[in-house]
Order: C-alpha cells, then sequence, then structure tokens
C-alpha cells in the first residue's frame, strides 16, 4: 500500500455489480469523470466523501448513499460522510487532489 493509499482510499461504481469496488489510485489516471460517482475514503481527516459527477445518474448517486455507511462501518462510526457535487468541490477537497 503506497503513502497516498495509506491517506486515502476510492471506490468506483461496478455497473455489472451494482456495487462500489476499492480502486487504486493513479496519479496519472483522471479518476474525477463527470459521468461518475465515486465514495473516497479520507483517512488523515476522518471523512467520507460521495463525489458526484455532475451527468452522472440518479442510480448510481443512490446506491452511493446506500453504500456510503456500509463503508464507514469498515473504518470507524466516528468517519462524517458528505456529498460533494462536481464544480462546487470544497477547497480542502481540491487541495487533497490537487484540482486547483
Amino acid at each position: 500500500m503506497t503513502e497516498l493509499e495509506k491517506r486515502f482510499l476510492i471506490f468506483k461504481f461496478d455497473e455489472e455489480g451494482e456495487k462500489f469496488l476499492i480502486n487504486s489510485y493513479n496519479e496519472d489516471e483522471e479518476i474525477f469523470k463527470s459521468n461518475k460517482v465515486l465514495i473516497i475514503v479520507n483517512h488523515f481527516d476522518k471523512l467520507i466523501w460521495i463525489w458526484q459527477g455532475k451527468n452522472s445518474n440518479i442510480r448510481m448517486k443512490v446506491i452511493a448513499t446506500q453504500e456510503a455507511p456500509k463503508i464507514r462501518d469498515m473504518y470507524g462510526i466516528d468517519y462524517k460522510i458528505s456529498a460533494i457535487d462536481e464544480g462546487i468541490e470544497t477547497e480542502r477537497f481540491q487541495l487533497f487532489f490537487d484540482l486547483i
């Protein structure tokens, strides 16, 4: 597990299984695509972000809101869950992923 992966984990939506699967992070890969929903576990701040692309569908968003508490339970109930919409990400989120 890389140092970056120790700080956060990214779960991507699997269309076939209709669930979120853990995905390794590659800094060269564009992960924030407008048609995607991601669940990101930030171990440093004990946060779980549900990042929602502006062109993602309702089904993915609903499944993400159902799966995020299950993922939180895997790491600790003191993790806070918050939704982040594409284009209005918090400054902390943007700094974390070098989006600014």
